[in-house]
């Protein structure tokens, strides 16, 4: 639709922030027309009205562009829908007198959060920033880290009514140009009224349909994000989220922490890597372990233990394997609870509910203490690795009815499925267990045992070359 000042002004009349003001220079009337909710008076201050003003000759479109207007973003628009598309996103319009088209100026005032740590991925060492919620800005930090000309951004522009913008970041030397073209198809694909969080576009990229296995990452950390860049994986950043979506997205990187890459040898990386493994074992297994123990396969406990355990559970009004879900549950429902309080009632939460209501339990023959102990010790596992919470949590409810029904032989059964099962997932043609299955002996040197850099970098080299060398034949 062409340009419409009246037209334009009718499609907003119901707007209580818009503000329109009309100016008069040299015998030409402009009207510059803004939201007051989403533009600054001194940008538009400084930006339109003082240069207009200042005008020694009749304003046109070409004279305000070429000499005039001083904004950073400074566009001509000839039609009704590029128009209020600008005007929602925070520019002022200047309509001129006899003329189709109009000049948007970049006179946004919106307020961000400052740059901080993120809440979910501290470090004991290395760099403090985290993403915010503008766009602009989390490319920003990427680009301060990646000084290279080869640090590619493609942006689209997605949801109906939020015009939401999401920016695709890559190294064009090291990204896959294959999975990059796939990752711009599919969000430009998109079609929904609104894209209001990366999450949104985090379930169109992720081609596991029955999502129970996460194929996108999720980062809070410029410096992790920037690493992958350089590993040759692609980057979403979306306007109005601190997640940036990374893909392609492998199993292994769950057990990797930031701070594996700022300790001063590799081998404590490597431990806590280890004890990161050792933990979602113990908190997917150990339940259903100890229930098919108690069970069906008694005569395996060392006869102490089974002891203890055949006196602690006498009394116990609920069969074990009744007894070791009404633990899961309880502590998944203290779970779900602590995360929804306030902070200042978080502490006192997990005080009564750990503390208190455990004992009480326990005290009142209610609960077993080896189960509420294998419960705990189960619970406090799922924290290793945090982005897989809920997915433990529902692996470890499956192998917990299989341990009580079937025995040892359920539980290996079950890791038998879920293994296959895992194996066959990819990512836009990553193996979602890779480097393990299939096995790549360069990307092993940083997978759970961590080598020293200087190893890395030679490995990475080598792999380079072999590359080229390929290429060449």
């Amino acid at each position: 639709m062409r340009m419409n000042k009246q037209q334009f002004l009718q499609n907003f009349s119901e707007f209580s922030d818009l503000k329109h003001r009309t100016l008069k220079v040299y015998g030409s009337q402009l009207d510059v027309i803004y939201l007051d909710t989403m533009c600054a008076s001194d940008k538009i201050t400084d930006f339109v009205a003082k240069p207009i003003l200042s005008l020694d000759r009749k304003p046109t479109v070409e004279n305000c562009m070429e000499k005039i207007l001083f904004g950073a973003d400074c566009l001509i628009v000839d039609n009704l829908q590029d128009a209020s598309k600008e005007f929602l996103d925070g520019k002022t319009l200047i309509f001129f007198q006899d003329d189709e088209r109009a000049v948007a100026v970049d006179t946004k005032g919106i307020e961000y959060r400052a740059v901080a740590e993120p809440p979910t991925s501290r470090v004991t060492k290395g760099p403090r920033e985290g993403f915010n919620e503008n766009v602009k800005t989390n490319v920003m930090l990427l680009r301060k880290r990646l000084k290279t000309a080869d640090f590619k951004v493609q942006n689209v522009t997605v949801g109906d009514k939020t015009n939401t913008l999401v920016s695709v970041c890559y190294i064009k030397d090291l990204a896959d140009k294959k999975t990059v073209k796939k990752i711009v198809g599919k969000i430009k694909q998109i079609k929904m009224d609104g894209v209001l969080d990366s999450s949104y576009i985090a379930a169109y990229l992720d081609p596991d349909r029955t999502k129970l296995f996460k194929l996108v990452g999720s980062i809070e950390k410029p410096d992790v994000v920037a690493s992958k860049l350089l590993e040759g994986r692609v980057a979403v950043v979306v306007d109005g989220s601190p997640i940036v979506l990374t893909l392609p997205y492998t199993f292994i990187e769950d057990m990797q922490s930031p701070d594996d890459y700022y300790y001063n040898t590799p081998q404590t990386a490597t431990i806590a890597r280890i004890l990161r493994l050792i933990a979602m074992v113990f908190a997917v297994m150990l339940p259903a372990i100890y229930v098919a123990l108690q069970l069906f396969h008694y005569q395996m406990l060392p006869s102490k233990f089974l002891l203890t355990i055949i006196s602690s559970v006498q009394g116990i009004p609920f069969p074990p394997l009744l007894e070791m879900l009404v633990v899961i549950l309880l502590f998944d429902i203290l779970r779900e609870a602590n995360a929804r309080m306030p902070q200042i009632a978080g502490l006192s939460l997990s005080i009564v509910g750990a503390i208190i209501l455990g004992d009480a339990a326990v005290q009142a023959g209610l609960l077993s203490a080896p189960a509420v102990m294998i419960g705990a010790l189960s619970g406090i596992g799922l924290y290793a690795m945090p982005d897989n919470t809920m997915l433990f949590t529902l692996l470890r409810l499956a192998f917990t009815i299989l341990g009580g029904t079937i025995g040892i032989i359920g539980v290996l059964l079950g890791t038998m499925m879920v293994v296959s099962y895992v194996v066959s997932l990819e990512d836009f043609g990553t193996p979602y267990l890779a480097p393990i299955a299939p096995s790549i002996s360069s990307d092993k040197m940083d997978a759970i045992v961590k080598k020293p850099i200087e190893e890395l970098q030679q490995a990475r080299e080598h792999s380079a070359l072999s590359v080229r060398g390929k290429e060449e034949d």
